[in-house]
């Protein structure tokens, strides 16, 4: 009889172990996942409204570049149907970004409607993805000055469904420097001073020194004037962006002060380019670069010094014309 009652006791046990079992199975069964969500859900803004995000990065250059922006669709899950996003640049807002950003020590300025063009104002985020399609500003860097901040803002006007997040709705798009890809058009020329080293045009340091671009040697003339000039004369006319001068290895009074520089087609009628006054050299065998703003070709370019830091010789390590493209 005591078997018999372990044996019912064993039986028992499984039993509602079994039905347990089963019970949390139906359970697990019967109970749906959530799914995931976020407080941002349905929020839309512009992801370049994030200050890094916003730079442009733009070379000086003949072909149009492309800077991206557009707008997203926060949280998980993307629209149920398509969102159309509206845009607008809005210049009017340049100056209070000048106020706030004070602390910055410069200026932003509106960049030129002349300079820019917008691929489309509207933008579509598809139904179940976050991104919309993206947009474009094309900007000719070629038109662009050298010297200059500037400002592109863009924001949202609206959107067709979702929240619009104005705390992320305007991006400023923002242009701190141009960069260059520079050709040297020296070695293309045939070069000629008007005072040469006392010693010839290929002693140590004469006028050939000034353009074989080497910065270890020097051009060194004994007999400075203020009618003293450089000339290059170029096997076909060229149109220039911007000339270089590397200072000499010592005596910085040796070193050009005011200058200008011209260009001509026949050697004898010079236009000038460039005027400079009262410029310095900070260091030695320091290089610096003048932009020029010109759109016209010659096949003749000059440098006229017409003073230096006050000593009888006149020294220049390199002089070198630049192209963009």
């Amino acid at each position: 009889m005591k078997c018999f009652n372990t044996n019912m006791f064993f039986i028992r046990m499984l039993f509602w172990t079994v039905v347990a079992g089963c019970s949390s199975l139906l359970m697990a069964g019967c109970a749906k996942s959530k799914e995931l969500y976020s407080p941002e859900e349905g929020n839309i803004y512009m992801p370049q409204a994030y200050q890094d995000r916003s730079v442009m990065t733009l070379y000086k250059m003949d072909s149009i570049q492309r800077v991206t922006f557009g707008a997203y669709y926060g949280g998980f899950n993307g629209p149920n149907s398509d969102v159309t996003v509206k845009f607008e640049v809005a210049p009017s807002l340049v100056d209070q970004y000048n106020i706030t950003n004070a602390y910055l020590g410069y200026t932003y300025y509106p960049l030129p409607d002349s300079v820019y063009s917008l691929s489309s104002t509207t933008g579509v985020i598809r139904a179940g993805k976050q991104s919309s399609d993206p947009l474009f500003i094309l900007v000719s860097g070629k038109k662009i000055s050298f010297g200059y901040h500037y400002l592109l803002p863009i924001r949202i006007t609206s959107v067709s469904g979702g929240n619009k997040d104005t705390s992320l709705s305007v991006a400023y798009f923002k242009l701190d420097s141009l960069l260059t890809r520079v050709k040297d058009l020296t070695s293309s020329g045939t070069l000629t001073v008007s005072d040469e080293n006392r010693d010839g045009a290929n002693a140590k340091e004469g006028s050939s020194k000034l353009v074989d671009n080497d910065y270890s040697t020097k051009f060194l003339s004994f007999n400075y004037n203020p009618n003293f000039w450089t000339k290059l004369k170029l096997n076909a006319p060229q149109k220039l962006d911007a000339y270089e001068i590397t200072s000499g290895n010592d005596a910085p009074e040796r070193d050009p002060r005011n200058w200008l520089f011209q260009g001509s087609n026949n050697g004898t009628d010079w236009t000038t380019l460039d005027t400079r006054t009262g410029e310095i050299f900070l260091g030695r065998q320091l290089t610096r670069r003048f932009n020029l703003n010109t759109s016209d070709a010659y096949s003749y370019y000059r440098l006229l010094i017409t003073a230096n830091g006050g000593a009888d010789l006149i020294q220049i390590t390199e002089w070198k014309l630049i192209q963009f493209y």
